[in-house]
């Protein structure tokens, strides 16, 4: 179905009404879910006796689509952040001075997940 616009006795355009109704209820956009993303931050352990908690490593979670949120772990290498995101599969990842970055994939299929992460001590660190 096409409608016609026109503008006084002049025709303007056919569009179809449906291209007319998306353009109307779009906010400009997508609908979002809130998740619950949560974890523990700790040392690939490759000497034994090692602190495992990693506390103040940063944490960010990033949607497919680009949406980002972040936070901090706190002394016992937790966290804990509510996402917005309007997809379902994402990337956490994990940064800690003296260690090398990890990033994973997450996929909501619950509303909650848990993404526990290792880092790898960079060479020469204590």
């Amino acid at each position: 179905m096409l409608l016609s616009i026109s503008m006084g006795h002049r025709f303007v355009a056919a569009v179809p009404v449906m291209l007319v109704w998306l353009l109307a209820s779009c906010d400009g956009s997508a609908p979002t879910d809130t998740y619950e993303l949560s974890g523990r931050v700790t040392v690939l352990l490759e000497t034994p006796g090692d602190d495992t908690n990693i506390s103040g490593a940063r944490i960010t979670f990033t949607s497919d689509t680009l949406i980002a949120t972040e936070t901090v772990t706190d002394e016992s290498g937790r966290y804990r952040m509510r996402v917005q995101t309007d997809h379902d599969f994402g990337q956490v990842r994990a940064e800690a001075d003296g260690f090398s970055t990890h990033e994973t994939t997450v996929y909501f299929d619950s509303p909650q997940r848990r993404i526990d992460i290792e880092l790898r001590r960079l060479s020469g660190e204590p």
